[in-house]
């Protein structure tokens, strides 16, 4: 279970994009195994998540991931390409969402989807 995000609530009415992706992804059951080995920075970890945020950019959106407990001179955040914006901004989320899934498990798969505007997530409990 991830529980350090420091914006795991960024209000008392409204998750955080960070804390969308990685409820869906325990809700799935997708956190359950041992962190991914990656060629990222090792500091680039689901245990280090901060933020995910969608910001514009002249042309479109981009997507940022943010990270904590950075060593000192290395980058703290990972995103989506600045020079290829994404039209808009949902799309921006749902690659940002994949990267964070990435991290996180190892794979780019959403534990999502969109329908009519709205996140569909489908999990199975006991």
């Amino acid at each position: 279970m991830i529980t350090n995000t420091e914006d795991q609530f960024s209000s008392a009415k409204e998750p955080s994009l960070l804390a969308v992706v990685l409820t869906a992804l325990e809700a799935t059951g997708r956190l359950t195994s041992p962190p991914p080995v990656s060629d990222l920075p090792a500091h680039f970890n689901r245990d280090n998540f901060r933020h995910l945020h969608i910001d514009e950019r002249p042309g479109g959106w981009v997507a940022n991931v943010e990270f904590r407990d950075i060593p000192a001179g290395k980058p703290d955040c990972i995103g989506t390409p600045e020079r290829a914006p994404f039209a808009d901004p949902r799309d921006a989320f749902l690659a940002g969402a994949a990267l964070v899934c990435k991290i996180a498990t190892g794979s780019p798969e959403l534990p999502f989807f969109v329908q009519d505007g709205q996140l569909i997530c489908v999990a199975y409990g006991g």
